[in-house]
Parts: C-alpha cells; structure tokens; sequence
C-alpha cells in the first residue's frame, strides 16, 4: 500500500524564502499527488469490481452444472420410470403365465427390484427439481442482490472519494495561504529591519523621532503579518494532518468495510443453497441405504426346500403317489410274496451281490462327483 504521508511531507519543510518559482513547483508537486491519489482511488474500485465479477463468474459455472445436472438427474429418472413401465406392462401381459411366480423366492427379489425403481424414479425426479429450478432460482437472486449491493457499496466509496478531494483541495488552499502570509510577513521583517538600519545611521534627534512613527508603523504591520502566518501554517499542518488521516482511515477501515459489504451475506445464501442439494443427496442415499437392506432380506429369504415344497403342494394332485400296483396272480398260484425256493436260491444270492456292488460303485461316483463339483463352486465364489 502507498505510503500518503510521502506526498505532502516535501511540503512542511521550512521554507527560509518562498519565491514564485517555489510556490509553482509547490503547486505542481501537489497537483501530481492529487491526480496519483484520483488514480488510486479508482483503480481499487476497479479492483473491487473486478474481485465480485470473478465470484459472479464462478457463480455462473456453479449454476451452470446444476443445470446440467439437473437434465442428467431428469433423464436418469425418465429412463427409471419408463424401465418400471415396461416391467410394468410385461408382467400384465403375461399375468397368466406367471401364476407359479408367486412359489418362488426370487420373486420376493425381482419385486423388491421393480418396487425400488419405482422409488428412486421419485427420489432422482426431486433432485432434477432442485438442481434446476430452486437452484437455478436461488443463484440467480444471489447474484442480482451480489450486483445491487455492490453498486450501493460503490455510490458510498464514491462518496468517500469525494471527501478526501475535498480535503486535498482545502490542502491546496491553505499550502497557498501559508506561503503567501510567509512570504508577506518575511518582506515586512525585512522592511522593519532595513528602516531600523536607516535610524541607526541618522545622528539627527528630530530626524530620528520623525522616522519613529514609521517604525511603529512597520513594527505593526510586521505583527500583523506575522500572525497571518502564525495561523496559516498551523491551519496548514492540521490540513496535512487532516489529509492523512482521512486517507489512513479509508484504506484502513473504509475499504475493508466496503469489502465486508459487499460479500454480506454472499458465503452464507450460497450455504444454504448447497445445503438444500445435500439434503437431496442425503434422501437419495437413506433410499438406497433402504433398498439394500430390503434385498438383503430378500436375499436371505431365498430358499430351495421352502419353494419346493410350497411347489409340491400346489400341484399335489400331480406330484401324488400313484396307486401301488397289486400282483395279479394266475390261476391257481396263491403265493404274493418273494419266495426263495431251493432251485433258485444261488442265482438270488448272485443277483443280490452284483446289485449291492453295483450299488456302492454308484456312491462312490456320485460322492466325487459332488466333490468335484462343490470344488468348482467355491473356487467360482
């Protein structure tokens, strides 16, 4: 930051003889500070300027994706609603084929899926409202209030601006009083001391008393310049003072404070906004949170001995045992039962044998089959 004080220093030094060509330079050097001033003075509400601009322009961005998120948002749950439609329309359509869907577990699971489309159809159509219109909306009255509040901050840095002109203009008035009233009050000192210098020659009583009078004359007149001067230089040094001070407080406190206006209330508005979008987001993960704790229990619900023999029992009169066929004996032969008669009997006991080896070699495939099988099955999973 400039220092100010720099400026008007060169113009309280003390000045032994003040001339034209002083009091010109004088004027010169004031006017080149006062125009650096006007130009820094502009340039930092330039700069202000330039800072809202960058937020707004951010802003923008930031809206610009919730509207196209919005659309995203809009199109993920048109895609969702026209999925559950189709489902919809497909199990109506073929309602008489699926009557048996009902004996199965995994119809519990598809449910659970159509259902939780349905759902998540609602929850992404409220985020595309959100996204587009309410943020859209709100974002649009942050930056037109952003705006409004920094032309009003503006018209009261003006205002400022127009105060602290006023004191370097006073400055300039009093710098050229001073220096008139010293250039003044040093020519009366001067013509007090040459007449007291024209008495000291003169041996002459009467000419002397008669030259008193106009001594008394310059003496007043040099008081009276002197204290011209007197106050002159010291309105001058309180409008120095005045100036740099007035310049102090308005980069010190003034601009800071114009900075805190115009961002009033900016961070928080935007705040809020985004908290809104997370309370969607928030719905949306509980909903899903939901859904899988609701397939979960569909998952565990899924049972192979239930379903069977809830389908058992639903078509019982087809999966019944059938009559047990009755041995039609032929006339004259009374014996029902397996009867081992003696010339038979060691072509049983072979039958019996070749079936009991049969009967272990068919377990002992069947065992390494299953463990094959379970093998290729934990490795899989």
């Amino acid at each position: 930051m400039m220092n100010y004080i720099c400026g008007i220093t060169s113009t309280k030094r003390n000045l032994s003889r003040t001339t034209n060509s002083q009091l010109s330079l004088l004027k010169k050097n004031y006017d080149r500070y006062r125009f650096y001033i006007h130009f820094q003075l502009n340039e930092q509400l330039k700069c202000l300027e330039q800072r809202i601009e960058t937020q707004l322009s951010i802003l923008s961005e930031i809206q610009e994706y919730f509207r196209r998120r919005a659309d995203v948002e809009f199109d993920y749950a048109k895609n969702l609603d026209n999925l559950h439609k189709q489902i919809n329309q497909k199990h109506r359509a073929q309602k008489a084929r699926r009557e048996t869907w009902f004996f199965q577990s995994i119809y519990n699971l598809w449910e659970t899926m159509v259902q939780d489309t349905r759902s998540h159809v609602k929850y992404h159509t409220i985020m595309s409202d959100i996204c587009g219109k309410y943020m859209h909306d709100k974002f649009n009255e942050i930056a037109d209030d952003t705006r409004r509040m920094f032309m009003k901050c503006k018209s009261v840095g003006l205002a400022s601006h127009e105060d602290i002109y006023k004191v370097l203009n006073e400055l300039k008035s009093t710098m050229k009083t001073y220096h008139q009233y010293q250039s003044e009050s040093k020519q009366a000192e001067q013509k007090l001391r040459n007449i007291l210098q024209q008495i000291a020659k003169i041996k002459n009583a009467k000419k002397q008393k008669a030259m008193e009078k106009r001594v008394e004359k310059r003496q007043m007149k040099y008081t009276e310049t002197k204290v011209k001067a007197f106050k002159a230089r010291n309105d001058y040094i309180m409008t120095i003072e005045s100036v740099n001070a007035a310049l102090q407080k308005y980069c010190s406190d003034d601009v800071p404070d114009l900075i805190d206006c115009m961002n009033f209330g900016f961070h928080t508005s935007i705040a809020k906004c985004i908290q809104m979008y997370l309370s969607a987001q928030d719905n949306i993960k509980r909903g899903r949170q939901m859904t899988i704790e609701t397939l979960n229990r569909a998952i565990g619900d899924l049972d192979t001995v239930i379903d069977k023999q809830k389908y058992l029992e639903s078509y019982s009169s087809i999966f019944t045992i059938p009559k047990k066929i009755k041995f039609e004996p032929h006339k004259g032969d009374e014996v029902a039962t397996v009867n081992a008669q003696v010339l038979i009997r060691d072509d049983m006991q072979s039958r019996f044998k070749q079936m009991q080896n049969r009967l272990a070699s068919l377990k002992t495939e069947h065992d390494e089959v299953c463990f094959v099988i379970i093998n290729i099955v934990e490795t899989s999973l």
